[in-house]
């Protein structure tokens, strides 16, 4: 095998790997990793659920739920290095009883699974 033909095999591996890595949901090395770490950080009003990938070859984007409001992030990445960047949360309110009003903590619950 000649040179060209050794960058070639090592650039399929590459986009091939990165594209497994973007729908994976693992806990490590992959965009549901970065966007679960980015989610984690962020405040709801429960714990931050699952709910969709949309996953492209260098960039997925994750949504998660907390049964009130979306979290959306998007990863951007090569093979097993992502980084996520919040894309969009929404802001709905919470509220235990009508009367008297009482709002639900918001607070740091984490993300399932």
């Amino acid at each position: 095998m000649n040179k060209k033909h050794v960058l070639f095999v090592c650039l399929i591996s590459i986009v091939l790997l990165t594209f497994i890595l973007s729908f994976l949901q693992t806990k490590q090395f992959s965009a549901y990793a970065a966007c679960r770490n980015l989610a984690m950080n962020t405040k709801g009003y429960a714990v931050w659920k699952h709910v969709s990938t949309l996953p492209l070859v260098f960039r997925s984007y994750i949504t998660f739920n907390d049964g009130y409001n979306s979290f959306s992030c998007r990863a951007t990445g090569i093979g097993p290095f992502w980084v996520a960047n919040n894309e969009l949360k929404t802001n709905v309110g919470c509220g235990l009883s009508l009367i008297p009003p009482v709002s639900c903590p918001e607070d740091y619950f984490g993300v399932e699974p």
